[in-house]
């Protein structure tokens, strides 16, 4: 991704007339090609930079915005939306704007809908070397076990791991209770001796290159890893699965709203979303593009699951109290995990 940012950085260069577009998006999440169509058919400089979880970029964001667009998941865009920071999208400047599966729209962005354009979704599930393992893995309580002594990988967002902690003890990932999230937390903390490192980026190295036996893994990264080896396999976890959506949203301090919005025009057609989806391995949410989605993608119950891969499954939402709780409890589990040594075993 440090490449991509060279590639169209140093294209800019040629015509120091044009204006800047500048995006936020996490790593490996978009076809490179359509990023250098959109500046040579526009004429304009993109600069584009990537955040690893949602919590970097709204940050930054929070404390002073450099960004003309942001791709981030439907409960950071609630959050966004409640400080002010977004423009509310007009969607009668969208060309492409019918592509958009609105049943989709409204279940997922339940809380931002109308500042948001559905980019790709997928889900958390976990990932584990058959090679490494004992027995097959089948849910989440078995990250828990002596034998992954030092051995997995642990998301680096808030709240994928607060979810997943209150998955494993049968409770809603998206609980406001204090004593079931206090719960999760003091589970967490007994997690600890089995973590390798905590991240959400960079999946590949993790698993085929380092040899992590299991952890939580993004679906679009676990098919990666899957066509990459014939080692993994990734499941549902049976206390339910954990789904996100991500969207694009447009800042309210944007200088380029205009071009913003000719981006997003641009992502959102048919053949260009399909290409994101088919390059990424993460599902779409445009029923036009179907017909451009690689069918080995369309049969593959990792990109598009099946209702009963879903089963108890749960879309992560806004909620202030589970927000703020998740971070602090993730940022001192994470202080302990440092604290044990873990991070020099790797």
């Amino acid at each position: 991704m440090k490449y991509l940012f060279f590639l169209i950085f140093v294209t800019s260069f040629l015509f120091s007339d044009q204006r800047i577009l500048k995006i936020s998006n996490f790593i490996d999440y978009i076809d490179i090609e359509l990023l250098k169509d959109f500046a040579s058919e526009n004429n304009v400089k993109i600069i584009y930079d990537i955040h690893e979880v949602n919590e970097d970029i709204f940050s930054k964001i929070k404390k002073q915005n450099d960004y003309d667009l942001v791709i981030v998941s439907s409960n950071y865009i609630s959050k966004l939306k409640n400080i002010e920071k977004l423009e509310k999208i007009d969607t009668t400047k969208l060309k492409n704007y019918s592509n958009i599966n609105q049943e989709f729209l409204q279940t997922n962005f339940v809380n931002s809908v109308d500042y948001t354009i559905p980019y790709l979704w997928g889900t958390v599930g976990l990932l584990y070397n058959k090679k490494l393992v004992k027995e097959p893995i089948t849910k989440w309580n078995d990250l828990w076990k002596n034998e992954f002594k030092n051995s997995i990988l642990l998301s680096n967002e808030p709240s994928d791991v607060m979810g997943m902690a209150l998955k494993s003890l049968g409770y809603s990932a998206n609980s406001a209770k204090v004593e079931e999230l206090n719960e999760a937390n003091s589970k967490l903390e007994k997690l600890i001796p089995n973590i390798k490192d905590i991240s959400s980026a960079n999946a590949l190295s993790f698993f085929i290159i380092n040899g992590f036996s299991v952890g939580m893994i993004y679906s679009g990264d676990a098919k990666l890893i899957m066509d990459n080896s014939k080692d993994f396999e990734f499941i549902y976890p049976k206390e339910g699965a954990l789904k996100w959506a991500d969207g694009i949203v447009i800042l309210k301090d944007s200088k380029n709203k205009d071009l913003a919005y000719k981006f997003i025009d641009f992502i959102i057609d048919s053949k260009n979303i399909a290409k994101i989806g088919n390059k990424t391995g993460y599902a779409v949410s445009s029923e036009s593009s179907m017909q451009y989605i690689d069918k080995n993608n369309l049969q593959n119950n990792i990109t598009y699951p099946t209702q009963n891969n879903l089963l108890n499954s749960e879309i992560l939402i806004e909620n202030d109290n589970i927000y703020d709780n998740s971070v602090e409890k993730f940022e001192n589990l994470k202080k302990e995990y440092i604290k044990n040594g873990a991070l020099n075993e790797k």
